[in-house]
């Protein structure tokens, strides 16, 4: 897990870098005017701001996880370049006589913004390059344990799995053990049917014989089978 913090917070504190980089060449290039109308320049400016905004809330949340003891500037500094961002908005967004006067004050708030965004993006690469050894340790500490875990999780899966194959190996013998008795009783049943049916042929032969004869009916006994 250290290392997946600080590779995110790596790629962050560097798309936040570009950004930064992109308003201002924006601005530098006239892309970005403050001599248009208020509607204009949120259009040019809105996809830049908005993502400058997030990632700047990302990077602060791991900055404080990484250097605690740094929070109180952590959070000036963010404030400093996150709140001119939204007067920019608001100014732009506000209802006004003249459109233009509006353009030229958020166009400073987006300068401001800009200017207090180096000292914020110089604390993110601070750091990035040297976070607590103490919370160092503790998230490294984190990362064997759930490495741990997980090691063990996939063993009780893979005893788990066995355990099942052999139920089921033995749900399928029993299962062609109880079709192999049902096979042999049906058979029992057919040959106890064919020497019912003998006894009653045989006894009514006999009696049958005895009637024409005249003489009393024969016992029947097994000796005749």
């Amino acid at each position: 897990m250290t290392t997946l913090i600080l590779e995110e917070f790596s790629h962050r504190v560097d798309e936040l870098e570009a950004v930064l980089q992109k308003v201002a060449t924006d601005i530098a290039s006239g892309v970005l005017l403050e001599r248009v109308q208020p509607i204009d320049l949120w259009k040019k400016s809105e996809a830049s701001v908005t993502l400058l905004k997030m990632l700047a809330e990302n990077c602060r949340e791991t900055m404080t996880l990484l250097k605690p003891e740094k929070a109180t500037t952590v959070e000036q500094r963010f404030r400093a370049l996150t709140q001119p961002l939204g007067v920019f908005r608001d100014i732009l967004f506000q209802k006004t006589s003249d459109p233009l006067a509006n353009s030229r004050l958020a166009f400073e708030q987006l300068r401001k913004a800009l200017m207090e965004s180096s000292d914020f993006l110089i604390l993110a690469k601070e750091i990035r390059g040297n976070p607590s050894p103490a919370i160092r340790e503790i998230l490294r500490l984190r990362e064997e344990k759930e490495g741990a875990k997980e090691s063990t999780s996939a063993i009780l899966t893979s005893e788990t799995q066995l355990k099942q194959t052999h139920l089921l190996a033995e749900v399928e013998s029993l299962r062609l053990s109880v079709a192999s008795m049902e096979k042999t009783l049906g058979e029992i049943r057919e040959r106890l049917g064919s020497i019912e049916e003998n006894l009653r042929t045989e006894s009514t032969s006999l009696e049958t014989e005895a009637s024409q004869k005249g003489s009393p009916k024969k016992q029947l006994s097994l000796s005749h089978f």
